[in-house]
């Protein structure tokens, strides 16, 4: 049986997700989704991106590019980003019951260059065999009028 998911255990899951896309490193990225869920599809539509994609290939296609279902993708952990920082709408409490949480906030990307990039995002996650994963993610540009 999984325990309960805590505060900090989601918090780290989004600092090894930040970790991630600073390092480059599509294939940790992915790691931290729950492409095996059995009780329903990933659900992945990132903020650079037309369409929502349920599987792998779709998702590794956004984050280094390459597959011909996506030839808009140039490869979001290409960009040279330094920086991720979350900012939850909630704050330090997570929407959690049980193996399930659910978050939604602003994150702010930074390149090289000192070049930031904000997106509004909604990740759920999923707590199996004592691992975080996420289960569901949303981003979109924030809106700016």
């Amino acid at each position: 049986m999984n325990e309960k998911m805590t505060t900090e255990e989601i918090l780290e899951a989004q600092d090894a997700w930040g970790a991630a896309v600073k390092a480059g490193d599509a294939d940790t990225l992915l790691a931290l989704y729950d492409f095996d869920n059995p009780n329903g599809p990933m659900l992945f539509k990132p903020t650079i991106s037309a369409s929502v994609r349920t599987d792998k290939a779709g998702a590794r296609s956004y984050f280094v590019g390459g597959d011909p279902r996506y030839p808009l993708d140039t490869g979001f952990v290409k960009k040279g980003w330094v920086r991720v920082d979350f900012s939850s709408a909630a704050g330090p409490v997570f929407q959690a019951e049980g193996t399930l949480a659910n978050d939604m906030g602003e994150y702010l990307f930074v390149d090289g260059e000192g070049n930031e990039g904000r997106a509004n995002y909604t990740f759920s996650y999923r707590k199996v065999s004592g691992a975080v994963r996420i289960i569901l993610h949303h981003s979109s540009f924030v809106y700016e009028p």
